[in-house]
């Protein structure tokens, strides 16, 4: 189970902001997955992200992926879709977080957060995230977007 303070950063700066900023922004062109901030995340902290195109394949590698729950590793298979790879990220981990299918896990000895979200019974993501990483993830995902402005919420 989430502890208060993991749940109010996904509620507040993950699921809100999407919400109210992010969602209604083109689907093509609007995010970039290759931004300097999400680039430089995922290599400082080890990230390994597949990328597939349809929900059969992202079922496939999640039940196949062997990492999940037992090694100390982060990781992120989804599915990209129609979609930009980025936006289907923002948009799978909102998902997750709506739809309160986050874990909160210890894996040698640190915590980590599980998200997943499935469509038409396959898994369209399943995440393992450093619970210490979260704001820095969020923030990461966040600079995906191009040429936002927001007042609140960044």
């Amino acid at each position: 189970m989430l502890d208060k303070k993991s749940a109010a950063d996904l509620y507040l700066n993950l699921l809100v902001p999407w919400e109210t900023v992010y969602k209604d922004l083109p689907k093509k062109g609007s995010f970039d997955i290759r931004s300097k901030e999400f680039i430089v995340f995922k290599r400082d902290n080890e990230v390994l992200i597949s990328f597939l195109n349809t929900k059969a394949e992202a079922d496939k590698e999640v039940k196949a992926n062997t990492s999940f729950g037992v090694e100390g590793k982060q990781i992120i298979i989804l599915q990209k879709g129609d979609n930009s790879r980025a936006r289907s990220l923002f948009k799978h981990l909102r998902n997750s977080v709506a739809h309160a299918h986050v874990d909160r896990e210890k894996i040698k000895n640190k915590w980590y957060l599980i998200f997943s979200a499935k469509s038409d019974g396959k898994y369209v993501i399943k995440a393992q995230i450093q619970e210490s990483k979260l704001g820095e993830l969020i923030a990461a995902i966040k600079s995906t977007a191009k040429n936002v402005y927001t007042s609140c919420c960044t």
